[in-house]
This record gives structure tokens, C-alpha cells and sequence, in this order.
């Protein structure tokens, strides 16, 4: 595992407990809630793939690599670490292109960075 990896790992063990996190998890649809489900593949420098599963309102770190991922992350493992440190989020990574999103929405990216962003505050 790599320092991104094991940063995000902590913090996803963190967000699994925190019922505000996992509320960023759901969305209303037509006045329904449904759960949010979504996978995000991380392909870093110096670290193996890894990706973060998200469902049932619970975050899953997993080493390798997703079969059909939503999101698509490349880039500077050390953006990662930031991140997680609370020294940055995925927007400003992604503005400053050390994190490109390869596919998908970066507006999928920020609702992960809200659930990070609770769990460093709590």
C-alpha cells in the first residue's frame, strides 16, 4: 500500500463511522432518497491502482484496479496526501492539474471531497 492509499484508507475507516459523511452518500431523487453509488479509480504516481468503492452509504478502499469505474483519477500521489491531511481538496488538485480526471464528472470528485472534508473537521 501507498502513503495516498494508506492516508485515504484512514480517513474512509473514519468516514464509515461518521453519520454526516455517509449522509453526503445519499441523493433525493423526485423526493426519494436513493443511495449513492460510485466507484473511483486512483492510478497515481509511484503508488499500484487502488480504488474507492462507495455503497449502501459505506466507503471501501480496494488495491488493483475497478472493471468499470465512474471516475478516473491520474496524477501526483502527494495531492492525495494532502488531501487527506487537510491541506488542499480535489478541486484545487484538479485546478492546479496535479489530479486529472480521466473519466467522469468532477462534480462526483467534489461530493467525495464534502465526506473527506467531514471527517477532518469531526
Amino acid at each position: 500500500m501507498g502513503i495516498a492509499s494508506e492516508n485515504l484508507s484512514n480517513i474512509i475507516e473514519k468516514m464509515n463511522s461518521i453519520q454526516k459523511a455517509q449522509q453526503v452518500f445519499i441523493t433525493n431523487v423526485a423526493g426519494k432518497d436513493v443511495d449513492w453509488e460510485m466507484t473511483f479509480q486512483f492510478n497515481l504516481d509511484n503508488e499500484d491502482p487502488f480504488y474507492v468503492e462507495i455503497k449502501e452509504r459505506k466507503a471501501k478502499l480496494i488495491n488493483g484496479a475497478a472493471s468499470n469505474p465512474g471516475i478516473v483519477m491520474t496524477g501526483d500521489n502527494n495531492s492525495i496526501v494532502n488531501i487527506c491531511q487537510g491541506r488542499g481538496d480535489f478541486t484545487h488538485a484538479i485546478s492546479r492539474e496535479q489530479i486529472t480526471v480521466e473519466k467522469g464528472k468532477v462534480m462526483d470528485v467534489v461530493r467525495l471531497t464534502r465526506a473527506i472534508t467531514i471527517v477532518l473537521k469531526s
